[in-house]
């Protein structure tokens, strides 16, 4: 029996991100995703119960998804769990079709 909470599976991924907290803007990489969080690595990690709007590069060209907030459930070392709260329809739309693609990819 699984013991994690996560509702959707997570993709292992290497995206470049940018995020922006009350304690100021950062760069980034997801490390793994789905359309209800992330976690990502960064040289300046925000603190737990903090909330940031996230920019992912989910490919080249295309503009990144933005999530308007995510809160900040957990920090590891040099990592950080995300669960995203609020994400324009377009934009969910955008992950869910990101990950139904990682999801089919052998």
């Amino acid at each position: 029996m699984k013991r994690e909470s996560r509702k959707l599976q997570r993709f292992a991924v290497q995206l470049p991100c940018r995020f922006v907290s009350n304690e100021g803007k950062s760069d980034g990489t997801v490390l793994n995703i789905s359309a209800q969080g992330c976690a990502i690595t960064t040289g300046h990690l925000p603190s737990v119960s903090t909330y940031v709007s996230l920019d992912i590069d989910l490919s080249n060209g295309e503009e990144p998804a933005t999530i308007e907030l995510a809160g900040v459930r957990w920090v590891s070392s040099h990592q950080c769990g995300l669960e995203f709260i609020r994400v324009r329809p377009d934009m969910l739309m955008k992950l869910r079709a990101f990950t139904l693609l990682l999801e089919q990819t052998p």
